[in-house]
């Protein structure tokens, strides 16, 4: 399929709006944890913990994408944000947050697989195109609602803009309803079938590779939307100025998905790989020696563009990996680090700040993902043997 504006339109659009109401709801679930008083440990763990859960609904999803029909999985997965978005209405404590972090990362599971198998199949002659301008969809929606979370939190207090979320939310579910199907025939495998063929591609090395390229991919979103808003506030950011400084993040991807679309190839993957690496361990590493709005904001767009090359090379290389068929199967699989990295990374740096501070922390993490730059030829030695 070539022609596709009608679905594309509706794709992007509705991808837009939900990321801006699920990125409203990540920025405001920490800002308000940390006004209950909650700790570094605490907040990562509303951000980290229902990581678990999404994890076997990123297999189950995607089989259903490809037996089903992407655009159902897109409903489903719509309507969660809207589940999420009332019980962030009626959160009061931990456990009320992480009712609604839970139902907002279900939402998110089920997104990314079924969104972006329907955008690599709207060009066959250059599914790269379409990726990169869902990428920038998506990211200018993430950009959105980052910045009006804090905005309104601060303007409006936590109450109405729980409220102003829950009726976005809702906007994007009857949008999400108006979506057509990609696909006129379903996958022919059962959802048992697709599932355990998922499960077999783990055993595959290049499925390994793949898998470093999507927890990459997530760094950005897992660590901004835990420990540095954290951080920010004992640096004693306002509430708004927190927002906005996060939601930074998401310029970079934009431009990346715009400008790098079609230039992000399975011929360059190592290139893009290494700069992708270097340039999240640059970027958390600097974090460590930035005190103002402007430095830490420039680290936390380096971030942002770092993931959105990780992001893209991570989506073409399912691409070269599956038919339009098993599309959908096979983002699952590879994409899991997405799935992760938001898990392991705010429990994990959540406990090394708490234990030794920012610094340590920033200083440890940096300068892991530089070594696995510069080491980017033995990674794909070890892992990319049974590639092609």
């Amino acid at each position: 399929m070539d022609d596709g504006r009608p679905v594309r339109g509706t794709l992007f659009l509705g991808a837009l709006l939900w990321n801006m109401c699920n990125g409203m709801l990540f920025v405001l679930t920490p800002l308000f944890g940390v006004s209950l008083g909650l700790s570094v440990l605490d907040i990562g763990s509303l951000i980290g913990l229902p990581y678990i859960f999404t994890l076997v609904m990123r297999f189950v999803g995607g089989a259903f994408a490809d037996r089903y029909g992407e655009h159902r999985m897109l409903q489903a997965c719509y309507s969660l944000n809207v589940l999420a978005a009332v019980a962030l209405c009626l959160a009061g404590g931990f456990f009320s947050l992480m009712l609604s972090s839970g139902l907002a990362n279900l939402s998110r599971s089920m997104f990314w697989v079924p969104a972006q198998s329907m955008a690599s199949q709207l060009s066959r002659r250059n599914p790269g195109r379409m990726l990169g301008q869902l990428s920038a969809a998506n990211y200018i929606g993430q950009l959105l609602g980052l910045a009006l979370g804090g905005i309104l939190a601060g303007w409006l207090g936590y109450g109405p803009t729980f409220i102003l979320v829950t009726v976005a939310c809702v906007v994007g579910m009857l949008l999400g309803f108006a979506l057509p199907p990609i696909r006129l025939i379903p996958g022919g495998r059962t959802v048992w079938q697709t599932t355990v063929g998922m499960s077999r591609r783990l055993i595959e090395r290049r499925t390994w590779l793949l898998l470093t390229t999507s927890c990459a991919a997530a760094v950005p979103f897992g660590i901004t939307q835990s420990i540095y808003p954290v951080y920010m506030s004992g640096l004693n950011f306002p509430e708004g100025w927190i927002s906005v400084v996060i939601a930074v993040r998401s310029i970079g991807p934009v431009v990346i998905g715009l400008t790098l679309g079609s230039e992000i190839t399975i011929q360059r993957e190592k290139v893009f790989y290494a700069t992708s690496m270097g340039g999240l361990g640059i970027c958390i590493l600097a974090s460590a020696w930035t005190g103002g709005w402007l430095l830490l904001g420039l680290c936390i767009a380096g971030l942002g563009m770092a993931g959105g090359v990780a992001d893209l090379l991570n989506q073409v290389q399912a691409v070269d990996l599956s038919r339009a068929s098993d599309r959908s199967a096979v983002m699952a699989a590879t994409g899991l680090g997405w799935n992760v990295a938001p898990m392991a990374l705010p429990l994990l740096l959540g406990w090394a700040a708490d234990v030794w501070g920012f610094g340590v922390m920033f200083l440890a993490a940096g300068c892991f993902f530089l070594l696995v730059a510069a080491g980017t030829p033995l990674v794909y030695r070890i892992l990319d043997a049974q590639h092609r």
